[in-house]
């Protein structure tokens, strides 16, 4: 289900799992979130449901051919449970997706890895920053991980200059 605006039934879910779900660094200002739905060209919030039960929800952006995963969250109820593989191999079934994950280095870290992997994601070697959502000029390092075989990728540069604009540019 494609949010539309902040008064659907699901709204309260969204709201407290992304805060709950995300570091503030790694998380926009709610109300700057807000403010963008509808209103940043290429930009997708979607609520994940299952017989009406809200489960999680994906921020995306289509940027250079890629579905690009700003945020993907299961609610902690509905962990383990399989929708996390199912909304994922969905994904990448329509096409080459691009995410950002932390570095193996806490037991959460490693798990969200190994997950992506078992689906056939894998690390890209890039040295990449993820720009901050609050202290324009200060970035942290990630990792970007993509569905798409080393003889298949185009110019990620390109593509990482895009996150960098389109997707971060909105900080402020």
């Amino acid at each position: 289900m494609l949010i539309k605006d902040n008064t659907g039934p699901y709204f309260q879910f969204l709201k407290e799992l992304y805060l709950s779900a995300f570091p503030v660094h790694e998380r926009r200002d709610w109300e700057q979130l807000l403010g963008m739905i509808n209103n940043v060209p290429g930009m997708r919030i979607e609520l994940i449901t299952d017989k009406d039960k809200a489960i999680g929800f994906l921020i995306s952006w289509m940027l250079q051919g890629y579905c690009f995963i700003e945020h993907f969250a299961v609610s902690p109820l509905n962990r383990g449970k399989r929708y996390g593989e199912r909304i994922m191999k969905h994904l990448m079934g329509r096409g080459k997706v691009l995410l950002e994950t932390e570095y193996p280095e806490s037991a959460d870290a490693i798990r969200r890895i190994s997950f992506y992997e078992r689906l056939g994601m894998r690390i890209l070697p890039v040295a990449y920053r993820q720009p901050s959502y609050r202290e324009a000029g200060k970035s942290y390092p990630m990792l970007l991980m993509s569905n798409v075989p080393e003889d298949h990728e185009v110019s990620i540069r390109e593509v990482i200059s895009q996150i960098v604009q389109q997707v971060y540019q909105l900080r402020q």
